[in-house]
């Protein structure tokens, strides 16, 4: 009894000097690795979220933009930093579809350490006003007597944008050409010009546009409505049966973080994204806050980057 109290004892304290770094002030910043451009949707909430979590566990956290391949780049990065709580990595729905394709480079969700999701919702279908239709349905409709006519543009191979397209064409068996650029401005700003008829975006990224009448909301890509938008149809209502896609954000840690570093900043997630005021500005983006736990996060990526592996195979895509 006395020897398995030392060990407990023992455990306890190291569980201790394990957190104690996150709350004490006098440390180093904790830096979160942001493998997306300054300036994009998820670097905006990479910092409302690195501000709010500074404000719960009194510690500053710095953005380190660190963007190349598609986010595997920062991935890497993290992958490579000592396990000690003070790098993190945000992560998007890039996350997963990078990490299902063949090609290098490559790597797999799980081997991080898990730490938490904030929020998940879907992206935005959206045309130029010339392109027939005033929905999804009657845009494919349109798109399917015209084989080859249309063009829609993607953030690049692989990416989430092109993806959700070709998952589309899959469940629809439109021929609608692909159109990668190197990000989703330049799309957007094509899409704008009418040099692509379709696009895939975030909701607050391709918002303001169908506010001035640049370019059509057509739906989102989940399968319901969201109460921010609720204008727009979800996939279900227009006949899109099990068709279901949400981006996400999140935080992961190198790999070999101790439970009792993850565990901590997993509750003080859970418990930012449960604040009223936290909740209403994930969902003023059409995003629906999500708390998980450890397990649940990596069995939440892990079922994501099966079925992209799925559609790539399926639909023998070149996302190299």
């Amino acid at each position: 009894m006395q020897r398995r109290s030392l060990i407990q004892a023992a455990s306890g304290l190291a569980a201790l000097a394990a957190v104690a770094p996150l709350r004490a002030q006098s440390t180093a910043p904790i830096k979160i690795i942001v493998p997306f451009a300054p300036g994009a949707g998820s670097d905006a909430m990479a910092r409302f979220i690195g501000s709010e979590l500074g404000k719960t566990l009194g510690r500053q956290f710095v953005i380190d933009n660190r963007t190349g391949a598609g986010g595997a780049v920062g991935a890497d990065l993290v992958a490579k930093s000592p396990p000690d709580g003070q790098t993190l990595l945000f992560i998007a729905s890039p996350f997963t579809t990078v990490a299902a394709t063949d090609g290098a480079p490559h790597y797999d969700p799980a081997q991080f350490a898990p730490v938490g999701i904030m929020g998940a919702g879907p992206l935005l279908f959206a045309s130029h006003p010339s392109l027939p239709g005033n929905d999804l349905r009657e845009a494919i409709a349109h798109i399917a007597k015209n084989p080859g006519k249309y063009n829609y543009g993607s953030a690049g191979n692989g990416s989430i944008n092109h993806l959700v397209v070709e998952l589309l064409k899959q469940r629809t068996g439109t021929s609608i050409v692909h159109i990668p650029y190197r990000g989703i401005a330049g799309a957007t700003t094509d899409l704008i010009a009418g040099q692509i008829q379709l696009i895939t975006g975030s909701v607050p990224a391709l918002m303001p546009f169908i506010k001035d009448g640049k370019i059509k909301a057509l739906a989102l890509t989940s399968r319901g409505r969201a109460a921010s938008v609720p204008g727009v149809p979800g996939m279900e209502e227009l006949g899109f049966s099990d068709f279901d896609v949400n981006n996400y954000w999140g935080l992961m840690a190198p790999p070999g973080t101790p439970a009792a570093i993850t565990n901590v900043l997993n509750a003080e997630i859970n418990k930012l994204i449960a604040q009223p005021a936290v909740a209403a500005r994930l969902r003023q983006d059409a995003t629906e806050p999500t708390p998980m736990d450890g397990p649940a996060i990596l069995a939440f990526l892990t079922a994501d980057v099966a079925r992209w592996r799925g559609l790539i195979k399926t639909a023998n895509l070149n996302v190299i």
